[in-house]
């Protein structure tokens, strides 16, 4: 069997961070940048971690498939889309990857990706986890499968949600943060009373805010995104952990002076900040002021159709410069 073109979107935390491991709602929107994965033909491509998980992962998935169909084709996945001048912009390529790859063998053995998203997404979330040496919620990859916005918590089915009234701005802060880095050291026991308090702490707050997404509260969701920032930054102090950096602190700042309120998207050190307003007047001035102060809006759609097959000769990835006003 011919193997398909499938792609996955990459994802941008609203809420929930580090929290998320410890059970807690997340609010995660899948963004307009896409891993694509293709069939080679020929030698298989270098060895990647998380293609070997996924294959691994596709032994025991698609035995009865393979015995039937042969050996699974070799994959290539595009995901040039995931940074900026060679620098990676923290939307979760490696969860894409992972979910386009999981959609192209499931196509391959004439499982559509449609009919078969529940076992796929149990799937990816195995693999990527086995990639990442057991660390991580599941959250980017059970995006970048869903897609649109959600609601996760570990060990729930993913609850797709609608953003209204809030507006949301995504700023890069210049700095490339390590997640795995950031885990090892958050986790690590020398810091387990304090962190335990701020986690606590994290999680009364992560239940709150996604209540306000679910209500479309933009009030309570700009509060929430500045007592969640704060809420972080104590997670930073007890553990030692560069959580909140002095570019997000800027961010912040800017934004606050917009009417807004502003927080690491993801699991800090760097990377993406999100950005949250009641209105858009106070979203457009948070934006013209950031780029003046020398960071990079993101140009990025959210709540992006998840994990799918691609149609032969369609657009498969999306068009237009991941940061605004630049090249891509």
């Amino acid at each position: 069997m011919t193997a398909p073109v499938t792609s996955a979107p990459g994802k941008l935390f609203l809420s929930g961070e580090w929290a998320v491991l410890e059970g807690a709602e997340a609010v995660v929107t899948a963004v307009s940048r896409r891993a694509v994965a293709h069939p080679m033909d020929g030698p298989a491509p270098p060895p990647s971690p998380v293609l070997d998980a996924v294959l691994r992962r596709a032994e025991i998935s698609l035995t009865s498939e393979r015995e039937s169909l042969g050996s699974f084709p070799a994959l290539r996945v595009d995901s040039g889309g995931f940074s900026f001048r060679g620098r990676k912009l923290g939307l979760g390529s490696s969860a894409a990857v992972c979910a386009a790859a999981c959609g192209l063998l499931y196509e391959w053995a004439g499982l559509p990706i449609r009919e078969n998203r529940g076992a796929l997404l149990e799937d990816a979330l195995a693999a990527h986890l086995d990639a990442q040496g057991g660390r991580g919620s599941g959250a980017d990859v059970a995006t970048a499968v869903t897609g649109g916005t959600i609601v996760f918590s570990t060990g729930g089915r993913p609850e797709p949600i609608e953003i209204r009234g809030i507006t949301l701005v995504f700023a890069w802060t210049g700095r490339v943060a390590s997640t795995s880095l950031l885990i090892d050291a958050v986790t690590r026991p020398a810091s387990a009373p304090s962190r335990d308090r701020a986690m606590d702490d994290l999680s009364a707050l992560a239940r709150g805010l996604a209540d306000a997404y679910r209500r479309g509260d933009a009030l309570a969701a700009v509060e929430g995104t500045a007592r969640y920032g704060e809420a972080m930054e104590v997670l930073g102090r007890a553990t030692s952990c560069p959580i909140v950096t002095p570019e997000h602190e800027e961010i912040r700042r800017i934004a606050e002076t917009c009417g807004g309120a502003a927080k690491p998207s993801g699991a800090g050190g760097g990377d993406a900040a999100v950005a949250a307003f009641a209105d858009e007047d106070g979203a457009a001035e948070f934006e013209r002021r950031c780029t003046a102060s020398g960071f990079e809006i993101l140009d990025l759609e959210i709540g992006a159709a998840g994990l799918r097959r691609e149609e032969p000769g369609g657009a498969v990835c999306e068009s237009g410069s991941v940061v605004r006003g630049s090249a891509p």
